[in-house]
């Protein structure tokens, strides 16, 4: 099921029909703003995304669940490091470096909008890469939003967000 934008510079977030969220938590979802949802991910990143984990992904470095919901439709991941860093990930390739910086950029102006005062943005930009990262003295969660190129011939620029605590 697909419900209305979250971000409209990400994409939608999609729920899939096996790993859905519960109705009642469902609901209040759509009925969220795109700022209030973006800022449930946040708070989500408190005690490790806990009720968007969905099905846990077999791997050997590290656990990760796709989420009951997406941004940037089905390309999102938790992940759970060796750190005990627990990430909230998505990521979109792109065919155009300009498609691909354009979407950074919205992206980023809607985190702005989005977050409180007391968030800070420090951004690092190379020649090929843009990196915007926001953290706020009063939380231990990082938001930061990628621009950069990937070894993906058809596709190799990409956009990436990270939730992670």
């Amino acid at each position: 099921m697909v419900f209305r934008h979250l971000v409209y510079s990400l994409g939608f977030i999609a729920l899939t029909a096996c790993n859905s969220l519960p109705s009642d938590v469902q609901k209040k979802v759509e009925n969220m703003t795109d700022c209030e949802k973006v800022n449930a991910l946040i708070s989500g990143a408190d005690d490790g995304f806990t009720i968007l984990k969905g099905s846990e992904i077999n791997g050997k470095l590290m656990k990760s669940w796709q989420p009951k919901a997406h941004l940037l439709k089905n390309s999102c991941q938790i992940n759970l490091y060796t750190s005990g860093n627990t990430a909230y990930e998505c990521n979109k390739a792109f065919a155009g470096k300009t498609e691909a910086l354009v979407r950074f950029e919205q992206v980023n102006e809607q985190l702005k909008t989005c977050l409180s005062a007391d968030w800070t943005e420090k951004q690092h930009y190379g020649d090929d890469t843009s990196r915007s990262t926001f953290t706020s003295e009063h939380s231990e969660t990082k938001v930061a939003v990628n621009f950069g190129s990937t070894l993906d011939k058809s596709k190799p620029w990409a956009v990436s967000l990270e939730i992670v605590k």
